[in-house]
Parts: C-alpha cells; structure tokens; sequence
C-alpha cells in the first residue's frame, strides 16, 4: 500500500512540473491510472460568468468529498494538495463508450442501465448530480461513478431538482445518435425499477471533515 502511494505521488509531483493542463491521465510505473485534475485557467472577465476559478475547483473537491463519505458511487480521491486533485480512474465516459464502435451494443445498454440505477441511489438519500450528462457518468466494466460536481449542491434535493438530473440524463442520451433512444429507454426504465426497490429506511452519512489539502 505504502508503495503505491509514493508511486502515485512522484507521478503527481512529476506531472505537475509538466506544461499545464487541467485535466490529465496519469499513470504509475506499476500500471495504476488516475486523473489528475487542476484549478481552471482563463481569462479575468469570464470571472463574471464563471466564477473565480479557485472557488469552483474548490466546491468540486469538497463536494467529491462529500458524496465519498455519503457512501455514492464516485471515484477514490488518491491525493490532493494546493491547487489540484488525483482521482482514481474510473473507466470511459458514457459518451465515449457510446461512441465507440468496439464496444458491443448489449454492453453499451449494461452500461447505462447501471447509469440509471447509479442515478436512482443517489435521489434515494435526498441528493442530485446537478448535471448528470453523459461526459460526467463513467463505465469500468462493473459499476457506474459520477465524476465533475461544479453544480452539486450538497443540501436535500426535492422532486424539481432530482427531475431535472433525469431530464439532464434523458437528453445527453438522446443526443448520442440513432440509438439514442435506446439509451434514453434503458437508463429511464433502470431508474424507475431501481426506485420501486430503494429501501424505506436510508442510511446515515458518514461525518465530513473539513481537513488541509495534502498528499496521501
């Protein structure tokens, strides 16, 4: 364990004396993919419409932190500090994994069939995405994560919001070509079927502790 820890922070180290990017695929020297993710750059007067880009990146990593203790499927946070992020891989995009032409179609529907389901965990305890679009849910071959919680906002989700990561996720599928309704029908109908099974007693959150950026 100790070991693959300093494996991923010299590749963190490494990359970030790299030329910058905001988003990367990191790799360790034993294999281990990660994304390291950095505080946005852009020009001062698109503050005006996109906010400080410290604040933005700063409500993503809390909010990740957020759903990781609420026990949601997201990636593992495999290290941070001042100004950026490592996120364990969490497979293909939805997007990408549509778009594929060597992925079989009865995969591609297994896939957002988890989608759904993942979706209808996450309404279960009261929360919403905020933009559940098909960039943002992630395939390994197992399980459906979330990733990118810019419009996450960590307080009870009543029924418009929770509507609204449907209609989000309806529509990103929809856009995916001609078998985008099929998409569309297998994600809707999984979180339909996965709402009539939710328990009646929801699970307690883990407490979240508001602790310093470092490496770990």
């Amino acid at each position: 364990m100790k070991d693959n820890e300093t494996e991923i922070h010299i590749a963190v180290e490494k990359r970030l004396r790299s030329p910058y990017r905001r988003v990367t695929l990191c790799q360790t020297r034993r294999g281990g993919r990660f994304w390291l993710k950095r505080v946005e750059r852009f020009a001062p007067h698109l503050w005006l419409v996109k906010g400080k880009p410290e604040q933005a990146f700063d409500r993503d990593r809390r909010s990740h932190r957020f759903l990781w203790n609420y026990g949601m499927p997201v990636p593992r946070i495999v290290a941070e500090g001042l100004g950026f992020i490592a996120i364990e891989d969490a497979g293909a995009s939805l997007t990408k994994l549509c778009q594929s032409t060597s992925v079989t179609m009865a995969e591609k529907l297994r896939a957002c069939r988890a989608a759904g389901r993942a979706l209808a965990r996450l309404h279960a305890v009261d929360l919403a995405h905020g933009r559940p679009a098909f960039r943002d849910m992630c395939w390994d071959g197992r399980q459906i994560r979330f990733i990118d919680f810019e419009y996450f906002v960590p307080v009870k989700a009543g029924r418009l919001r929770k509507a609204r990561d449907v209609g989000i996720a309806i529509l990103s599928a929809l856009s995916q070509g001609a078998s985008g309704p099929r998409y569309a029908h297998c994600i809707l109908s999984a979180y339909r079927l996965a709402n009539e099974r939710q328990p009646q007693v929801l699970p307690e959150p883990c407490p979240v502790r508001n602790r310093q950026p470092h490496i770990w």
